[in-house]
């Protein structure tokens, strides 16, 4: 569900269900196959706590880095590699959108899709964002902030932000999230937003931690 115009503040998350199968026919089986297609999305050399980790963009040359981390009921958890890839080029993706210059530049989150939405504690959980971004010129490179905060019981629980410069485009973004064995049950909110100079689209949904 795309979000309203400001970042919920603490303790405040208005959240409606993502459902996978309503969103577009199939398109859960896309983020399935480049889940389970690609070895990036493994748990690698992520970061938990505060750290961070640098990200090699598998669209193309880009670089990026990942701040922020893991905290509270999270805390101990691990932040995987990132998985992406570029769906469509600058041309097809202002075809889609119907883009036009004046109207400066555009970020649109598309779909966002949590894989799998019931999760017990000690697995992964995969936060997928696919999203056009357009510039004007469309010579260079823009740098793009993706933000992924998760909530629990209102309380900023995990903060993973993705720097990472991209040409104009349409992608797939993947950050697998692998909870601590001593994740509490109930339900995670996730926000999760996308930034290109001061221009901001979100979109809100959710998981589940069970015990079962």
């Amino acid at each position: 569900m795309r979000a309203p115009g400001q970042w919920p503040s603490r303790g405040l998350v208005v959240l409606v269900v993502l459902v996978c199968s309503a969103i577009i026919s199939g398109g859960c089986e896309t983020i399935e196959r480049s889940i389970k297609g690609n070895p990036n999305t493994a748990v690698g050399a992520g970061v938990g706590g505060g750290g961070g980790a640098f990200v090699g963009g598998l669209a193309g040359a880009t670089q990026g880095a990942i701040i922020g981390g893991l905290a509270g009921v999270l805390a101990g958890g691990v932040i995987g590699n990132l998985l992406d890839r570029q769906e469509r080029l600058r041309e097809a993706t202002a075809m889609n959108v119907a883009y036009a210059q004046d109207q400066g530049n555009l970020v649109r989150i598309e779909e966002v899709g949590i894989n799998p939405q019931a999760v017990r504690p000690g697995e992964t959980v995969n936060v997928n964002i696919r999203y056009a971004i357009i510039t004007p010129q469309g010579t260079a490179p823009a740098r793009v902030r993706e933000v992924r905060q998760i909530y629990h019981h209102g309380l900023l629980v995990g903060n993973p932000v993705v720097e990472i410069a991209r040409p104009d485009g349409t992608y797939w973004s993947t950050l697998p999230i692998t909870l601590p064995a001593t994740a509490e049950s109930g339900r995670y909110d996730v926000v999760v937003g996308i930034e290109m100079d001061g221009t901001l689209d979100r979109w809100e949904s959710r998981f589940t931690v069970t015990q079962r």
